[in-house]
């Protein structure tokens, strides 16, 4: 705060703990004042130097609050009318600061006490692994790691699927087994000359798929 310069800001802010979730017990709201809502700079100025007792301000923060599971504090989106209210310093051997809410309509539920408040709506957080999970990542977050998750998964599992097919779906594989060991038979004995005959005839086979089927046919 400048009052020589004419520059004048007033923050408020409020600090609201909880149980839960874990790692955001604590959060904290604040809010700059209106430039148009706060009181001249000649009346703060009064107040400091002792020719007046108080100043006004108005709509300082909201009268009601949300508190979402992820740890934000939001202010309800219908509200019309802010709080205002009165700033005492009271003098003595020690200087204190005291808050009078000027239209607090719920003072008779707080004992007659007009000091700051507010009505505070806590979103529920379940307990357990779900409930920090969720108050890390959002329902959003959490359903679209989800599914890109899962369907990364299921891609890899059904992608090339019909190029896999004449090597993991064949009927009968029998004559196929058996030409490739006889290559195998054919370089033991040194036959290289059948060892490549039989190799171009395996590879011929399955260049064809017609070739391919009528090798690993049932009949």
């Amino acid at each position: 705060m400048s009052l020589n310069s004419g520059d004048m800001e007033i923050k408020f802010s409020w600090v609201l703990t909880r149980d839960r979730p874990k790692g955001k017990e604590t959060v904290k709201f604040e809010r700059s004042v209106d430039p148009l809502d706060l009181p001249n700079s000649s009346e703060v100025e009064g107040v400091l130097n002792g020719s007046f007792s108080s100043f006004r301000t108005f709509n300082i923060y909201p009268r009601f609050f949300r508190v979402t599971g992820s740890g934000e504090v939001r202010p309800f989106a219908m509200e019309v009318n802010d709080v205002s209210a009165d700033l005492i310093l009271h003098h003595g051997s020690s200087e204190w600061w005291s808050f009078h809410d000027i239209n607090s309509l719920d003072a008779y539920g707080c004992g007659g006490l007009s000091g700051p408040m507010a009505v505070i709506v806590s979103e529920e957080t379940p307990q357990g692994f779900l409930g920090e999970t969720l108050s890390k990542f959002s329902i959003w977050g959490l359903y679209i790691t989800f599914v890109l998750a899962v369907g990364r998964f299921i891609r890899l599992q059904c992608s090339d699927l019909r190029m896999r097919i004449p090597y993991e779906n064949l009927p009968l594989c029998d004559r196929l087994i058996a030409i490739c060991e006889d290559i195998y038979a054919a370089r033991a004995e040194g036959e290289l000359g059948v060892e490549e005959i039989l190799y171009w005839t395996l590879v011929k086979i399955y260049r064809s798929p017609h070739m391919l089927l009528e090798y690993t046919n049932t009949d």
